[in-house]
């Protein structure tokens, strides 16, 4: 089943930690993160995440029916590139109530020195014809708790006429498009793209738009000194 990302604007609610949970990572000199890996960061806070009610990605799924990392990951597609500080997880799990869910959740950790390090967290996932996507970005620092930051603080102002390629269709007008964050598996480079709520691409459908057609990314890239995301020139 191919994903397709029809959400609005990841969620700002407080959620903290790496999977919705807030907890500390001590112990761990994450300015050296690649010399442990992203993969044991991933387990670790998979051990001490209790999903919020209603995730229905396929990986909280897993973890709701009290599985262990390693039974989890194995029902999965798991890669890991700990060089690269990337991971992914892809996947299908089923629901108390019997549908499907399958997803798939990208990791990336980026550097950013002394005052901490930024772990992004993108979820695309579909539960029979319903497809949502979620950004996340979690401030990691050694010894403290994650904190779940606010998109504002680490990716600059981006404008529905920044993600239109060409003429508005007439099944997008008026309508404010949300955003998600794609990372990079093999650099800093983060990619902006278009989303739209479900009713919405619903319409584009029915008058034979395509919104992945219609819409064009954007390219940032880490600026470790700064710790944020800059557009790319």
């Amino acid at each position: 089943m191919a994903l397709k990302v029809l959400s609005c604007r990841a969620s700002r609610r407080a959620v903290t930690g790496l999977l919705g949970t807030a907890i500390a990572v001590t112990g761990t000199a994450w300015a050296a993160a690649p010399a442990r890996g992203i993969t044991a960061l991933l387990a670790a806070q998979y051990a001490a995440w209790t999903p919020a009610s209603g995730d229905t990605t396929p990986l909280a799924t897993l973890r709701a029916q009290g599985l262990d990392w390693g039974t989890a990951t194995a029902r999965l597609r798991p890669l890991y590139d700990d060089a690269h500080a990337y991971a992914e997880l892809r996947g299908v799990a089923r629901l108390p109530d019997g549908r499907e869910t399958v997803g798939v959740l990208r990791a990336a950790l980026y550097v950013g020195g002394s005052g901490g390090n930024v772990l992004l967290l993108n979820d695309e996932w579909c539960v029979q014809d319903r497809c949502s996507a979620r950004t996340r970005f979690v401030l990691q620092r050694q010894g403290q708790p994650d904190t779940l930051l606010p998109e504002p603080k680490l990716v600059p102002l981006i404008a529905d006429d920044d993600l239109i390629d060409g003429p508005v269709p007439d099944c997008l007008a008026g309508v404010t498009l949300g955003v998600q964050y794609l990372p990079s598996r093999y650099d800093t480079t983060l990619t902006a793209l278009a989303t739209v709520p479900p009713d919405v691409q619903a319409t584009c459908d029915d008058a034979g738009i395509q919104v992945a057609l219609v819409t064009r990314p954007l390219q940032l890239n880490w600026n470790a000194a700064a710790r944020k995301f800059v557009r790319v020139r």
